[in-house]
């Protein structure tokens, strides 16, 4: 499956720390808040006894200003980087870290990025658009793996990364600063509203029982980093699930009916979601078929 045209041009993309709690870093575009951006978002968390960051981003030109960014802030050694699913934008930046840094993945991400790289890299380039830095990249996985939960000790600084739940792959973590009420979510969250899930690789019901989760334990005080664009707050979760609670009710109608492809669509279309501005691709080509086949 390939966008039919690329959302960006990862060669104009610069990103620049902000900092959202007390040594806690968000790793954005610069201009992230003058539009609508699909660029990944990155983070740090910096302890006394070194460095966690979160994401690699999609190349080794992306992740060299991830760390370019930490080194604005500190000396400290990065010891730990958290990759929050397999997906290129968030993991194909490994490479560029020290040898030293540790690298910690869901076991299902470590599994995908050692078996099927090069699906996952094609899959990038077609999103994203040949010599963009994707074809250089080298694939490296993770050296400790998290089946449930851990907590990493930065020294004034714990961080707890946990799996909640499928969401958009089988490895989604999370991160959490503990001190500071600040979670990283990766994909678990697209973007702020008006963006709504990807629906990659279906399992909807599965998707809304973990946004449902992630609502639950979180409060209303917690700042979100979500996958792209600028931070969120709990109550932006509600979004995303109403968009799939309406996208399965409306393909279970149009199962029972035995509607037409071009019925679905008109049925299906939901425009009240239209603003996001990937709205035309994600939602008819990747997200209603994923309902529909559920």
């Amino acid at each position: 499956m390939q966008q039919k045209s690329k959302p960006f041009e990862l060669a104009d993309v610069t990103m620049r720390a902000r900092e959202i709690g007390d040594s806690v870093y968000a790793v954005m575009a610069a201009d992230v808040d003058e539009a609508d951006h699909t660029a990944t978002n990155a983070g740090f968390v910096v302890g006394e006894s070194g460095v966690l960051v979160i994401e690699s981003l999609s190349n080794g030109r992306l992740a060299s200003q991830v760390i370019g960014e930490v080194r604005k802030i500190t000396p400290a050694p990065i010891r730990f980087l958290v990759n929050t699913s397999f997906h290129g934008d968030h993991c194909f930046g490994n490479f560029a870290f020290p040898s030293q840094t540790v690298i910690i993945h869901h076991e299902a991400t470590k599994r995908t990025i050692e078996e099927r790289f090069e699906q996952d890299r094609e899959f990038m380039i077609g999103l994203l658009g040949a010599n963009e830095g994707i074809e250089e990249v080298v694939p490296r996985s993770a050296d400790v793996t998290v089946t449930e939960s851990c907590s990493v000790d930065l020294g004034g600084k714990h961080v707890d990364i946990a799996y909640i739940g499928f969401c958009q792959t089988e490895g989604d973590l999370v991160v959490r600063v503990r001190e500071d009420n600040i979670i990283f979510v990766g994909n678990a969250l697209q973007a702020p509203p008006p963006a709504f899930p990807w629906l990659l690789d279906g399992r909807v019901a599965d998707s809304l029982a973990t946004y449902r989760r992630l609502y639950e334990m979180l409060d209303d005080d917690t700042l979100i980093v979500p996958g792209h664009g600028g931070t969120m707050h709990r109550s932006d979760i509600l979004h995303s699930i109403s968009y799939i609670e309406r996208l399965m009710s409306l393909a279970r109608d149009a199962k029972a009916q035995g509607m037409s492809h071009e019925q679905i669509r008109e049925a299906l279309a939901m425009t009240e979601y239209s603003d996001y501005s990937m709205y035309d691709f994600i939602h008819f080509d990747v997200n209603i078929p994923a309902a529909l086949a559920e």
